[in-house]
């Protein structure tokens, strides 16, 4: 630890131009009793609450003396703690934004601003790095949706909501407001709506075998197994990645097997038929790469 940098009694370092040595006119305490001294002009231009906490008339028992000075500086006690206090006059300050912002220090961050009524701009850079890093996406996917709609980022709102498709509409419905929500139940409607279009490039009616397609029952029967494998084929983000039509309609390993070794698989398993024998796993691939394109994936 360097010498222009303060601890506090809670551990959190306190590092320049926010520590004690640091130059400033004013002294943010955190929840916590972390102290980071400020210029008051900054905090003033940004947030016109911060104004008026600063018009107030501050008694003694709000001043600490300036060490080495006559002058006593106004202690302004704060409600958020000491990260996200630091997180915030990190952006205020014509300083370079948090490089390490996680998702629960964003969110703090995002309530502070609005607490104080302080424009977003610097906020909404810092904010969407998080949405460059798929693991973090993966970790805290509604969690970012949200973010990006109260910071009104839709861009990234977007790019989260590709993330969402796992998460049950229970849980979806208990965290979300209503505008995101619907705009999350209208996606996976039109995604539903929009299987049809990945079944089409098995082209069923010519790869089934007769037993499932001169049957009506049993050809919507296989019609509604294969769109529930493709259902869970396009949880993921990025279906149309490397998709392979075999996987992603759930045939098994080694599926179908060559010609040579046809008769003897068969044999072998008990509910064999004659459904995609003869097809063409590389072309259906091809087509259904083309429709996983097409596919709805995000708001």
């Amino acid at each position: 630890m360097s010498e222009d940098q303060d601890v506090s009694e809670e551990g959190f370092i306190v590092p320049a131009p926010f520590d004690s040595l640091s130059p400033g006119d004013c002294i943010l305490k955190s929840i916590e009793g972390t102290e980071f001294k400020a210029l008051r002009q900054i905090l003033v231009l940004a947030s016109q609450v911060m104004a008026d906490m600063f018009g107030l008339p501050q008694g003694e028992a709000h001043k600490v003396p300036h060490e080495g000075t006559p002058d006593h500086l106004p202690v302004i006690p704060m409600q958020e703690d000491a990260e996200t206090i630091h997180n915030l006059l990190v952006l205020l300050y014509p300083t370079s934004v948090p490089k390490e912002l996680g998702v629960q220090a964003a969110i703090k961050l995002a309530k502070t601003y609005d607490k104080y009524l302080i424009p977003k701009d610097r906020l909404r850079l810092s904010v969407g790095l998080l949405y460059n890093s798929e693991s973090t996406l993966k970790t805290s996917p509604i969690e970012l949706y949200r973010l990006a709609w109260e910071l009104e980022m839709m861009l990234e709102a977007k790019i989260a909501s590709r993330y969402t498709h796992k998460i049950p509409f229970e849980q979806l419905h208990a965290t979300l407001p209503l505008k995101p929500l619907e705009e999350l139940l209208n996606l996976r409607r039109r995604r539903e709506e929009a299987l049809d279009s990945l079944i089409a490039a098995v082209e069923p009616r010519s790869t089934l075998c007769d037993t499932h397609t001169t049957n009506d029952g049993k050809f919507f029967r296989q019609i509604a197994a294969l769109k529930e494998k493709a259902r869970q084929s396009i949880q993921v983000p990025y279906p149309e990645k490397g998709a392979r039509a075999s996987s992603f309609f759930g045939q098994r390993r080694g599926y179908p097997p060559t010609r040579d070794g046809w008769k003897s698989w068969s044999r072998n398993n008990r509910n064999f038929c004659g459904c995609f024998e003869d097809c063409d796993w590389d072309s259906m691939s091809s087509v259904l790469a083309s429709a996983l394109q097409e596919f709805p994936q995000c708001i």
